[in-house]
């Protein structure tokens, strides 16, 4: 049984910690919020020690899921009808969209750093100096303190299908470690690991361009340069790098729209029409989010990822398809919600059996302002997206929550396992429950969603355990609602779920064979609820980032508070790990160690 702490409103629960900040002898300001009692069950195994969920009501959403879950259609209605929801009037957003913003401060990795390693083969009994069972500060002075004295990391990018990680400073340095098979590093170069982070660059423009985001997918990472420019590297068989073949160096990604003036005599920031600010990438499909909040896809157009209403799938031959899938970024305005959701917005009742089209799809109409709408966050899982409208200026409209492309296990949050091919608005998001409490983040793992609101509570819907049944619906994690813990970080990966407080507290749970958990040597690699991170206990994390293998923080390096609660967070120099390094130069020169990629690529392709 998880040991009793005392919580931020003085009470005592199990697994419950106290905020390690305090001013004046005053704990942080959480204040217990009223919830939905409908959004207040959690999956059985998640809650079975926790005494919150009510049983009843427990079981009965078991049973619905159950019943969801009992026919998986093959797509839900991809044309809408012609008839728009409800008119409200276009939204006065609040812009431009800004880059992803985290506190700035140390690196930090769980996991293995032999990339070559994940999911191919488990980790050894007895880990070697390359694997972390537990949080460990990455080089902070034999690789970034070396080049860098005075600059902290401001952004952390992997993702749940990919095994190479990009970290970038707040002076606007990139450094990308991990597996570099196709060439996804940018390095000029494939090998099979590169151990340590080495600085990236775009050709000819070394030391010109810095960056503020960067996206990676399985096989290919995205960099956005402070000048609004998008760059790519990596394998490019679905159209995932926005243009071109297959590339080992970051090259410009051609963006519909887009106009790079000479004016300034180079590709100055103010002579880009179309300023790209956020990107994410699943396994081989990439978005872009520009400063005005408009969405644009590229890649594979399988599970109506791209967000324009098709597949594009075709017939090659006999028991083989194939898709029309997108080579440029294109923008995607039309934005949708099912008719029943229109139909309750407007005041309605939709009739027993409405709603659904003769072949039982949920049918969808057009949001009347969807080439308006302007997005502040966008997160790509393995073959979905979730993304967060922007506020408004007024701050009265309640941001709306949208995903699309693979539903498998209910992760749309649409409470069936069915595809979306235009990003269709989550309907449990919204309502006068969200008035003052509204989404302002989200991240997606490989077949789960994550959304986060303004008061630090967070939504959860799909599977990321192999074992026990999927959450069809967004159902809030009351285990840490409950207790008054003031979510800030949210990170979910190809097996693991991450959350981080205010009050210095980080959790996690699912399955993590290489450490990626973080609960240290001897502890499980496993866990069906939220459990302590121990190693970061007291540590202040603003950015969780969680990839195959691997997880990434950000930790806060402020103060004397978060110096002293860093001192028990192990960290590892260049030295230490300088046997391994030599084993993998080895493995650079085998013609073939990209070969296992690649090959998976090209099946897709037939």
């Amino acid at each position: 049984m998880p040991r009793k702490r005392k919580s931020a409103n003085g009470t005592e629960g199990q697994g419950v910690r106290s905020s390690r900040r305090s001013a004046g002898g005053a704990a942080d300001d959480l204040t217990a919020v009223a919830v939905d009692p409908s959004m207040m069950n959690v999956w059985g195994d998640f809650m079975a020690d926790e005494s919150t969920t009510n049983t009843t009501t427990a079981a009965a959403a078991s049973t619905n899921d159950q019943a969801a879950s009992a026919s998986k259609p093959a797509a839900t209605a991809t044309t809408p009808s012609s008839t728009f929801s409800s008119p409200s009037g276009p939204r006065s957003y609040a812009l431009p969209i800004q880059p992803p913003k985290a506190t700035p401060g140390l690196l930090a990795q769980t996991g293995t750093l032999d990339a070559s390693v994940p999911g191919r083969s488990s980790i050894s009994k007895t880990p070697a100096t390359h694997e972390f069972e537990c949080p460990t500060l990455l080089f902070p002075q034999s690789v970034f303190g070396s080049i860098t004295t005075t600059a902290k990391i401001a952004h952390i990018a992997t993702s749940p299908t990919s095994c190479h990680s990009v970290a970038i400073t707040t002076d606007g340095m990139a450094f990308g470690w991990g597996r570099n098979e196709t060439g996804q590093l940018g390095l000029g170069y494939t090998s099979a690991v590169v151990p340590l982070p080495t600085q990236l660059s775009i050709p000819g423009e070394e030391g010109e361009i810095t960056f503020v985001a960067a996206g990676v997918g399985k096989y290919h990472t995205i960099l956005v340069g402070s000048n609004g420019i998008a760059y790519a590297s990596g394998g490019n068989v679905c159209g995932q790098l926005g243009g071109g073949e297959e590339i080992e160096k970051f090259r410009k990604c051609a963006v519909m729209g887009q106009v790079v003036g000479d004016s300034g005599g180079g590709e100055d920031e103010d002579d880009v029409n179309v300023k790209i600010v956020q990107v994410s990438c699943g396994e081989e499909v990439s978005a872009l989010l520009c400063s005005s909040g408009h969405l644009y896809t590229t890649g594979s157009s399988e599970h109506g990822l791209l967000g324009n209403g098709e597949t594009g799938e075709y017939i090659i031959t006999a028991g083989r398809l194939g898709y029309a899938n997108c080579a440029k970024f294109t923008r995607r305005s039309i934005f949708v919600q099912s008719e029943a959701d229109a139909t309750a917005a407007a005041g309605g009742t939709t009739a027993v059996g409405g709603g659904v089209d003769s072949s039982g799809k949920v049918k969808c109409v057009p949001l009347e302002d969807g080439g308006q709408i302007s997005l502040a966050s966008i997160s790509c899982g393995k073959n979905h997206f979730v993304a967060v409208e922007a506020a408004t200026t007024s701050g009265t409209d309640v941001p709306r929550v949208f995903t699309w492309g693979s539903g498998d296990y209910g992760c749309l949050g649409h409470g069936i396992q069915a595809d979306e091919y235009y990003p269709r608005l989550v309907g449990a998001l919204r309502g006068p429950m969200f008035a003052s409490n509204h989404p302002v983040d989200a991240v997606a793992g490989s077949n789960c969603s994550l959304v986060r609101t303004k008061n630090g509570h967070v939504y959860y819907v799909g599977k990321h355990r192999q074992v026990g049944e999927a959450t069809m619906r967004f159902t809030l994690i009351d285990a840490l609602a409950n207790n008054s813990h003031n979510v800030v970080a949210i990170g979910a990966g190809s097996a693991t779920v991450f959350c981080s407080t205010k009050a210095g507290v980080t959790v996690s749970w699912g399955m993590g064979s290489h450490g990626e958990l973080g609960y240290g040597t001897g502890e499980n690699k496993s866990s069906a609820k939220p459990k302590f991170v121990n190693v970061l206990d007291s540590c202040l994390v603003s950015a969780v980032a969680c990839g195959m293998g691997h997880t990434l923080f950000l930790i806060s390096n402020e103060d004397a508070e978060d110096a002293k609660a860093l001192k028990k967070v192990p960290k590892v120099e260049k030295d230490d790990i300088a046997q391994f390094v030599e084993q993998i130069k080895g493995k650079k020169s085998d013609a073939g160690a990209d070969e296992p990629a690649k090959k998976k690529q090209k099946s897709k392709k037939k």
